[in-house]
């Protein structure tokens, strides 16, 4: 691993301050043990149920909208062998999330999508899935 200090710098205090939900922690912490890598190949070491992989693939979205993380360039993953997406940390601490200007119907739409994938993977859901489903219909 070939980390420079300022991702070392920020990874420390991000894993300090706590400013990262456990699930975004858990996929950033893996990033940062394998960047640059693919989704798969930072996640195939940590979790082993492919259903907890899918549900974590979302998290990599996350964590660039936080502006933690970015998309490098594509690259052959060696898990897969597919093209697809390389990431890498930024040297930068998460950023607050742009407040929604979605529909109300476009809120309802997402919160039953959202509730269609928590029923599919209940049994192995983690419970901040849950929470995030709460927090959509909080929102409705």
């Amino acid at each position: 691993m070939n980390t420079r200090q300022t991702s070392i710098d920020c990874y420390n205090q991000i894993k300090i301050d706590g400013s990262l939900s456990k699930m975004r922690f858990e996929v950033y912490e893996a990033i940062f043990m394998n960047a640059p890598c693919t989704s798969s190949e930072a996640m195939i070491n940590r979790l082993n149920s492919s259903n907890v992989l899918s549900q974590s693939r979302a998290r990599f979205t996350e964590l660039r909208e936080l502006g933690v993380i970015y998309e490098k360039g594509e690259k052959k993953c060696s898990i897969t062998g597919r093209n697809v997406i390389e990431w890498d940390l930024t040297d930068r601490l998460p950023t607050n999330l742009k407040a929604s200007t979605s529909t109300k119907k476009d809120r309802v739409n997402n919160t039953l999508n959202a509730l269609r994938e928590l029923y599919k993977n209940k049994d192995v859901a983690p419970k901040e899935d849950w929470k995030n489903v709460a927090n959509l219909i909080s929102k409705i």
